[in-house]
């Protein structure tokens, strides 16, 4: 069966191809950078076409991910100061009575991931969202919260499960500068020293001023018995719903007050949230973040994701 495309380039069709599962024989180790490459300048037409509210109705939970994979293995993510938000298009600025409060992810099209203690103190209709813009308050496009989801077993004394929903009344229109991000397998291990991104809009230093540009950083997994004789209270750390990142040993990078409820990718998908931390950048107190990973958290994200009707037993804010 041949793709009707919005425009017949070759790559689009391939990479449509893959994810709609059309009869085309390609191997299931695709190389989506190759194609992606080729497709570099069709991007415009490619969101174009997926944007199409027949092709949105007909194929809802599979044109995110094309979006993702195309758009994915040619984003250049910079480590440092500064960063556009076409670097990161999954984060957004979560917002109380316009005031910025805490980061995000653009998971799918309606719903965006933050930090449950970004949302339990709020309502719904206090909240909206910036996204698309690099700047923290101005730019790119506002969009209205729905409903609010805090995880049921959230432990506010210990951040354990520190994980919350966000649902917009309105779809997302993505860009290149509005994409979401894919979430970590179920049950995937994070390996110790290995390189992950940090981005938000929080504080630039312990104490002093919020950043008002996109700012992202380098960090590394730490491993958990680490992170353990660190200087965090060892009791306060939960394995199974959190992990750390940043320095054991000396100041590092860090997610800092203002970040929560942002996102740490690594391998292109987000495997946490920032959490919380002692101070920002202190040496022996690495940040601790929400493992994604875990059952418990990731059953719960994709049960809302899936379930048409929203689920009454979960806290609605």
């Amino acid at each position: 069966m041949a793709i009707e495309v919005y425009r017949s380039f070759q790559a689009i069709t391939l990479l449509f191809a893959v994810v709609v599962g059309d009869e085309i024989d390609l191997s299931t180790s695709i190389d989506y950078t190759q194609l992606a490459k080729e497709a570099e300048n069709n991007k415009n037409d490619l969101i174009g076409f997926l944007n199409q509210k027949t092709v949105r109705d007909k194929y809802k939970e599979l044109y995110t991910t094309l979006l993702n994979n195309l758009m994915g293995s040619t984003r250049r993510i910079v480590s440092g100061q500064n960063t556009s938000i076409a670097a990161v298009p999954w984060q957004v600025s979560l917002r109380e009575k316009t005031y910025p409060i805490c980061g995000g992810s653009i998971i799918t099209d309606l719903w965006l991931l933050t930090a449950a203690h970004c949302l339990i103190k709020s309502h719904a209709s206090e909240l909206s969202v910036r996204l698309g813009s690099s700047w923290k308050t101005h730019g790119g496009e506002m969009y209205d919260v729905k409903h609010c989801f805090v995880h049921p077993r959230y432990a506010s004394k210990t951040k354990s499960n520190d994980v919350g929903l966000v649902r917009l009344y309105a779809p997302l229109r993505f860009s290149a500068r509005v994409l979401p991000i894919g979430l970590v397998a179920k049950e995937t291990k994070l390996l110790a020293d290995q390189p992950a991104i940090v981005s938000g809009w929080g504080k630039l230093r312990e104490g002093g001023p919020s950043a008002t540009y996109l700012q992202s950083s380098t960090i590394k997994t730490i491993a958990m018995k680490l992170c353990r004789r660190s200087g965090l209270d060892r009791k306060s750390i939960d394995p199974a719903s959190m992990f750390c990142a940043g320095s054991f040993s000396q100041p590092s990078p860090d997610a800092c007050q203002g970040d929560s409820g942002g996102p740490i990718v690594q391998d292109g998908v987000l495997i946490g949230v920032v959490s919380w931390g002692l101070g920002c950048a202190r040496g022996n107190f690495p940040g601790v973040y929400t493992r994604l990973s875990n059952p418990v958290i990731w059953d719960w994200l994709q049960n809302h994701f899936t379930n048409k009707s929203i689920n009454e037993h979960n806290k609605l804010l």
